[in-house]
């Protein structure tokens, strides 16, 4: 190392290379001075050349244009851009021809450098090959009726010649701290643009010319329809632009490079007409970039919609917008994008592990224009989850979008407790079951909310349990088919079981949809339904409408179930037959009925029932919700009915005096009652009031109180224990605890009773007046003629009797007739509801 550093250090100390060091030295001391001396005779060349110079540019300038150029002041800059000759326009302003009426300047620039061909600036001819402009304000203006600041340029052939023929071209461009601005108001278009740096270097050919360009700017409106907002508005834009022109086909070309829009990479590809007669463009912009920061930079008509919506994770999307600069309206905008297991926040639903392939277009049908009304979002193979259920959306098209409609694709299986997710826990409990959908929908969308979705397509639901909370009733292993069409909801399957009961349901809601969002109150729901055996006393809290005290007036509106109201305002119509129907003891075959449930009551019109022993029982009846009760009224006829199972079933109407098993016989019966029915269902004695005529043939009463105790007092060798008569009649009316027995006629082995007057089921109110022939009325059964038996009847001594309160809710018994005086009972009857004759179906 040491002998190959002493080899190089003798070189340098030679006499040879010192000498060729000395001939380098000069050559460049004398470049220099050269090039001193060249910038010196160029400087003092343009200080006696200047007004010349100032005249060649303006001549230059005002040969291209239509209208006035203003040039402040004019220097030099030493040494910048040697060889070549570099003059500084300060102030410099261009007006078109028109400024008058529109009053815009299309340029307005503090400082324009102006690089020049030395060659050619000696021979007195200008050629610029390179322009900085510096604090200027570039401004493209074309009014409401259509006068352009722009018109201000001349026509030129393909590249502008001198005097003398030479060809000019500018080779570089430079701006720093520009304002560009075009604005055609009559387009409503706006383009703004504070450009810090934009440097641009061109390369001509006979086809056209390119440049690299470096730019920095700041967009402050990029507004193809300048009334519904900007593009990329109040964005940093920085990258290379790579431009092309190309003489032939008069389209500039341009491609991004390292390009970035508000901190976003984006691969942009752009094409602009500028032939004559023809400004189409078209812009191709590609980005993978989170869903708000796209909205953020599209005009706000866009944004503003898809802010109410909210993605996580980065998506890829491109976006296509071809135009016309030169008309007005918006440019066709169609926008793709690619979502992929993200959760998606909607106004109304999150759903999560959401993926699909969204685009959005505003020219949907070709010819019907770029516009809100003709735009459309296009979904496919969409899917997520709403609270845990599946969502699938094959396909679905959200059209005019300034009255959004939505059609598409849906379908989803899922297990049916997911339900509660989405129903009110104290109205509807899921245990169990499955659930498949499969719908087409159609749906108006309101400040980008689903609004009165519609239907067609199948919804099955197999093995559900569930608890309906508001009724308190259990459904299990419940299967359920409906079937919406455009004309009907169609019910084609459900079964129900409750304890004991079964029930198997189909049925048909006409015009369903319609009715269940704007007229729920006018909606029929037409049922078929069959049962094997049906308990009446679990199935009425189902079939009746229950109205809480606040129900017409919730608290919250919004938060108020939709189908909860629809279901309680709707009218529904029951075709029913059962096999076998039980009330409490009462039991009955073949029962076959028609009931109307409306949001006023509870309708039961002309049922036929055939009892157990071949009796007959027909009836209507009406039960109408008031808060927590059941108000009913019936009317109710009985041919050949047992006595004793008739009273059972209506808990022998509270009377304590004899139980519904000492009573036997066939009963005919006619009556007509109104009561009311608890919480629990179970009638409440003291509300019963109606008329009752009864007859009761081949009958017996056994241990009847009233009876022991006059038999102890009349007839102690006679066994009123034990009574069998052959007619037993009545006509009475009841009004609470107290029966009011207008007639009542008892024909037995033991002896003949007539009885008139108040019977009371409490403690206060009985006035009973007993008239009893005191003969033996053992063998009037002998007696065939009737008027002779009727006779008899009376023969002997008749003993009249009161039964009055007495004791410990015993009753009394004394001699006498009844006074005059009404009973002390409080005429309630007058008072009492008539809540039944204003609702009748």
């Amino acid at each position: 190392m040491k002998k190959l550093f002493d080899k190089i250090k003798g070189i340098f100390s030679s006499k040879g290379f010192k000498k060729i060091f000395k001939i380098f030295g000069f050559f460049f001391l004398g470049l220099f001075g050269l090039i001193i001396v060249s910038a010196i005779g160029l400087r003092i060349y343009f200080e006696n050349h200047k007004t010349e110079i100032v005249s060649k540019i303006n001549i230059q300038i005002n040969d291209n244009i239509l209208g006035e150029a203003k040039i402040g002041d004019i220097g030099y800059k030493f040494l910048i851009g040697f060889p070549n000759f570099t003059v500084v326009l300060k102030d410099v302003e261009m007006k078109d021809s028109l400024i008058a009426i529109h009053k815009r300047p299309l340029l307005k620039a503090g400082e324009i450098e102006v690089r020049l061909n030395v060659l050619r600036l000696l021979k007195k001819e200008i050629d610029v090959h390179k322009i900085v402009i510096i604090d200027a304000k570039i401004d493209l203006f074309k009014d409401i009726n259509g006068v352009s600041n722009s018109s201000i340029f001349k026509p030129k052939n393909k590249k502008s010649k001198t005097e003398n023929g030479a060809t000019i071209s500018i080779d570089e461009v430079v701006l720093k701290n520009v304002n560009f601005i075009s604005e055609n108001q009559q387009g409503h278009k706006l383009f703004n643009f504070e450009i810090k740096l934009l440097k641009s270097k061109i390369e001509y050919s006979d086809e056209g010319w390119k440049t690299d360009v470096l730019l920095n700017t700041f967009a402050k409106s990029l507004a193809f329809n300048s009334l519904k907002g900007s593009f990329v508005k109040e964005k940093e834009i920085d990258g290379d632009l790579l431009v092309s022109f190309s003489n032939e086909q008069k389209k500039i070309s341009v491609v991004t490079k390292n390009f970035e829009i508000g901190g976003y990479p984006f691969d942009i590809k752009a094409r602009f007409n500028v032939g004559k007669g023809n400004s189409l463009f078209d812009l191709d912009v590609r980005t993978k970039i989170k869903w708000r920061n796209a909205s953020n930079l599209l005009s706000n008509n866009i944004s503003s919609k898809l802010n109410k919506f909210k993605l996580d994770a980065p998506l890829n999307a491109a976006c296509v917008i071809r135009g016309d600069l030169s008309v007005k309206g918006d440019p066709e905008i169609v926008v793709n994008a690619e979502i992929k297991d993200d959760v998606f926040l909607t106004q109304q639903f999150e759903i999560k592990k959401c993926s699909f392939n969204g685009k959005f277009t505003n020219n949907y049908k070709n010819g019907l224009g770029f516009n809100d009304p003709n735009s459309a979002i296009i979904i496919t193979n969409f899917k997520g989850e709403i609270k845990e259920i599946p969502v699938n959306i094959s396909s679905a098209t959200i059209n005019n979008l300034k009255k959004p409609i939505a059609n598409g694709k849906f379908n989803s299986e899922y297990d049916v407790p997911k339900l509660g997710n989405f129903i009110n826990k104290e109205f509807m409990v899921f245990y169990a079951g499955k659930a498949k959908v499969d719908l087409d929908f159609k749906v108006d969308i309101v400040d980008l909310k689903l609004n009165k979705p519609k239907f067609t397509g199948a919804i099955t639901i197999k093995n559900a349990s569930f608890l309906l909370k508001s009724k308190n009733v259990n459904f299990k292993k419940t299967d359920i088919e409906l079937s919406f069409t455009e004309q009907a909801l169609l019910i084609k399957k459900i079964k129900f079981q409750n304890k004991v009961s079964t029930v198997l349901m189909e049925g048909r809601v006409d015009n369903f949809l319609n009715l269940y969002y704007d007229a729920p109150e006018k909606m029929n729901v037409n049922w078929k339904i069959y049962s094997p055996y049906l308990n009446v006393k679990q199935i009425v809290s189902v079939l009746t409408h229950h109205n809480h005290p606040g129900d017409s007036k919730p608290k919250d509106n919004k938060s108020k179930n939709q189908l909860q109201e629809a279901l309680r305002k709707a009218q529904v119509t029951l075709d029913i037959k059962v096999d076998k129907l039980t009330y409490r003891k009462m039991v009955a075959n073949n029962f076959k009925v028609n009931i109307v449930m409306a949001k006023k009551g509870l309708f039961v019109n002309n049922v036929s029932i055939q009892g157990s022993t071949g009796s007959t029982l027909n009836f209507d009846a009406q039960v109408i919700p008031q808060g927590k009760l059941l108000f009913f009224k019936t009317n109710i006829k009985i041919n050949d009915g047992n006595i004793s199972r008739f009273l059972g079933s209506f808990n022998n109407f509270g009377v304590k005096s004899f139980s519904p098993n000492d009573i036997k016989g066939t009963l005919s019966l006619k009556t007509s009652l109104s009561g009311i029915l608890n919480e629990e269902r179970e009638l409440n004695t003291n509300s019963i009031a109606g008329d009752v005529a009864l007859n009761i043939k081949n009958g017996s009463l056994s241990n009847f109180a009233p009876i022991i105790k006059i038999g102890k007092i009349a007839f102690p060798n006679r066994d009123v224990q034990h009574i069998t008569f052959s007619d037993l009649a009545s006509n009475a009316t009841i009004k609470g605890n107290l029966i009011n027995v207008k007639e009542l006629k008892v024909t037995s082995n033991v002896l003949n009773i007539d009885a008139k007057g108040a019977y009371s089921l409490s403690n206060i109110g009985t006035n009973l007046a007993v008239k009893i022939p005191l003969r033996n009325p053992k063998d009037d059964y002998k007696i065939e003629d009737q008027k002779a038996r009727d006779a008899a009847r009376y023969k002997g001594i008749v003993v009249n009797l009161l039964v009055l309160d007495g004791k410990d809710g015993q009753t009394k018994i004394k001699l006498g007739k009844p006074s005059e005086e009404k009973p002390k009972e409080e005429e309630k009857a007058k008072k009492k509801r008539n809540i039944f004759s204003n609702n009748k179906i």
